[in-house]
Formats: C-alpha cells, structure tokens, sequence
C-alpha cells in the first residue's frame, strides 16, 4: 500500500479540531437532553432531580452494551477508511446496526420490566423510587432511538464526519426544549383554548424519547443516503460482526464496571440525605460541561489513531494521541478552574434549594481538581481505542472505579466518619490513578511501532 505524507503537528492538530470540534459540540448537545431535564426538573423538587438522576444512572448502565458495539463499530469503520475501502466500512457499519437494534430491543423490554427493581437497587426509596420508575418506564419504551443515535453517530465519525450527527443533535435540542417545557410545567393559553396538564418527572421522559426517535431516524435517512448504511447488508453473523464484538466486549465490560460502581457510589452519597444526592446529580451535570469536550478529543482519537494505523502511518497514529490529550488537558483545566472559582454561580443554575447549594458547593470545589487526571484519561483511553487496545482500558476503569475509588470512599467517607467531601475526594484519586495507568500503557504500545 502506497504510503502518505506524515503530518506536522500543527498540521495533525488542526485534523484533530476539525474532526473534534462538531463532536464536542454532538456530545454536549447529545447530552443537553438530560441536562435540560436536570435543570427543568430540579426546580420541581430534591426528590423530582434525585429520581432523574438515578433513572439516569440506570439508562447509562443500559447504555454499556450499544456503547460497546458502536465503538467497535467505529474502530472498524476507521480502519477500513484509512485503508480506502468503502465496501469493508459498509458491511462493518451494517453489522454494526444490526447488532444494535436486536440488543437494543432486549434491554428496552428488560428496563420497562425491572425499572422499580433498578431504582431500588441504586438506593431510592419512597418518592424518589416511585418517580424514578415513572421516568425509567418511559425511557425504556424509546431505548432503541438512544441506541441507535449512538451508533450511527460512531459510524459517522468513524468515517471522519462529525458534522453530520452535530447538525441532527442541534435539531433534536430544540425540539426537545420546546417539547419538555409544557409536559413538565404545563401549559394553559386561554386564548387558543390549549390547555396541557403538567407531567413532571414524565413529561420530561416523553419530551426526551420524542425528540431522540426522531433524532435516529433522520440519522439513519442520512446514513443510507452518504451510503454509510446498507439495508441489505444489515445483519447478524458476518466476519464483521465477529470483529465488532471482540473489539466491543472490553468496552461494553468497561462501561458495566463504570455504571454499576456510580451505582454504588450513589448509595454512598445518597446515605448521607436526598439533597446531598441531588447536588451530586447537579455536579455530574455541571462537570458533563468539561469532560464531555474531553470526551469529544477522545472519540476524535480513537477515529483518527484508527484512520492513521488503516493507513499504514504507526507514527502520526502515537502522536494524534499525545495531540489531542494536549487540547483536551488545557480545555477541561481552564473549565476546572472556573468550577473553583464560581462553585454557587454553576450550582445556582439547576437549583434554589439551599441544601442542595450548600452541598453542591463543595461538590464544585472538589471536582476542579478532577479535570487534569480526567482529560489525560479520557485521551489516552480514546487513543487506545483506536488502536485496538480496549483490555487495557477496561483495566484501568478497574483499577480507579473498584481497587481506589469505592474503597477510599467507604472507609475515608462512611467507617471513618470523614462525611461527604471524603466520599468526592476518592473522585480524585480514581481519576490519577486511571491517567498514569494509561498515560504509562500509551507510551508503550505496540501498534505505533513501525
């Protein structure tokens, strides 16, 4: 295969951004939903913004397999992108969706069943549960089209298009946003004679499962027509879907071990009192704002590092990722520092009750010092990824999430009575340890070797 020109640093940097910048903006916009929802909701009550979060808790644990099987999916379609083989990438992308739907459809009639059961198990109690179920339930019935918006999202950017799903996520907000209002609140205009009856909790759940369906279809129309997605080659059992899996299994493992350790993690939080879980809620929210455009850099790298090793260019591969972990390091420091600097003015933005201020404050301080460990993280993860590596990865999220972060949190926090803000410090310390586990494997990795 006929070698390309390695691009300089400044060159590869500006490649990063072009491809990182509409998938930054994806993640936040893809991500704006629940955020919206966090924000409408959360000047309902502490109950009303504990139940969304922890129903939110439990959809992320649902997420883990479409998650795996979009980031294999995408691995491949970078591979086959850099080796110039649009054949390959459809029959991947194909396999891909396929597998998507079918699981999808499992988990979807899963959730609806079990959903009081889940939100039991995170830690909810009397009203929290009950409206945790309400909005589980709701979710569940549109799981299929938050699936599928990822993995055709994964499918596009493994192809090196970002825009795309940027311009359909943009849609989906406001859509969504003109949706949620009246369900949650209601809506009376005499005038016109509409009168809508306020859902609360539901109607956030419905406005979030409208807009996402509709976001899936049009992803797919536009898949179909870039050629990205063929019908017939949409199915189960092909090399591909071998492929997919092998690659997709650590990560699907990676994200169980993720959702279920922030399951634990919030029955830790949550033994403390309802508002100290809903300022957790509000500064998972508020720190979405940082590692989401870090996450952006790191998709931008697992695309890429898999576009340049297709290509036969081992080097520029390694230094995507060192690249990208530059931008994202000095991206998610800065917003850190503004979680330091102005913890009440970020927090006053989801919420007025006091407690919940009062809690999230600290919360703020803390996760500032988060942000430098979690975009080198974050990167070096993505970068991995691209390179097929993903044990490592789901070895990391060990190692941080299982071996330093629930212990620490439980002995320091709860045996020893240090309260709350020694729970969120183990936070730190996850995150340090997951950034020199992977910093350390990045620097060794075989693929780069030329």
């Amino acid at each position: 295969m006929e070698r390309t020109v390695e691009l300089s640093n400044r060159e590869l940097r500006k490649a990063i951004y072009a491809l990182a910048l509409p998938i930054v903006w994806s993640n936040l916009l893809q991500r704006g939903v629940g955020i919206i929802d966090a924000v409408m909701v959360g000047h309902l009550g502490a109950p009303e913004l504990a139940a969304v979060g922890m129903a939110q808790l439990v959809v992320m644990l649902l997420m883990a397999l479409p998650m795996g099987i979009g980031t294999g999916t995408m691995i491949i379609v970078a591979n086959a992108t850099g080796e110039k083989d649009p054949e390959k990438r459809c029959r991947a992308a194909g396999s891909g969706l396929a597998m998507g739907v079918l699981f999808s459809i499992f988990l979807s009639i899963l959730s609806y069943a079990l959903s009081y059961q889940m939100a039991i198990v995170i830690g909810a109690s009397g009203k929290v549960a009950v409206l945790a179920k309400e909005y589980l339930q709701i979710i569940s019935i549109f799981f299929i089209a938050k699936s599928l918006i990822y993995i055709l999202s994964s499918i596009f950017q493994g192809s090196g298009d970002s825009r795309t799903p940027l311009s359909v996520i943009i849609w989906v907000n406001i859509l969504h946003i003109i949706i949620a209002y009246p369900l949650i609140y209601g809506l009376n205009i005499s005038g016109l004679g509409l009168s809508i009856q306020a859902w609360g909790v539901k109607g956030a759940a419905f406005a979030s499962g409208i807009t996402e369906l509709g976001g899936a279809l049009v992803l797919f129309w536009k898949s179909s027509k870039k050629n990205l997605i063929q019908p017939r080659k949409c199915r189960i059992g092909s090399y591909d879907h071998k492929k997919i899996i092998n690659l997709g299994i650590p990560v699907f493992f990676e994200r169980i071990l993720t959702s279920s350790m922030q399951m634990v993690y919030a029955r830790l939080v949550v033994s403390f009192s309802v508002a100290a879980y809903a300022a957790h809620q509000v500064g998972l929210n508020i720190e979405s704002i940082s590692w989401l455009p870090g996450l952006g850099f790191a998709q931008a790298a697992t695309t890429m590092v898999g576009q340049n090793l297709g290509a036969q260019q081992p080097k520029s591969a390694k230094r995507v990722g060192y690249q990208s972990h530059r931008v994202a390091l000095i991206f998610m420091t800065v917003l850190g520092a503004s979680y330091l600097l102005f913890p009440q003015l970020w927090v006053r933005l989801f919420t007025s009750d006091p407690e919940v201020i009062k809690y999230g404050t600290i919360y703020c301080f803390v996760t500032a010092f988060c942000q430098p460990p979690l975009a080198t993280a974050m990167v070096m993860a993505g970068a991995l990824r691209g390179a097929g590596n993903t044990r490592f990865v789901m070895g990391s999220t060990i190692l941080g999430a299982w071996v330093v972060r629930l212990p620490f949190a439980y002995i320091a926090g709860i045996l020893l009575s240090g309260g709350i803000v020694w729970v969120w410090i183990a936070m730190v310390l996850d995150w340090s340890a997951r950034s020199a586990a992977l910093l350390w494997r990045y620097r060794r990795e075989k693929s780069f070797v030329d």
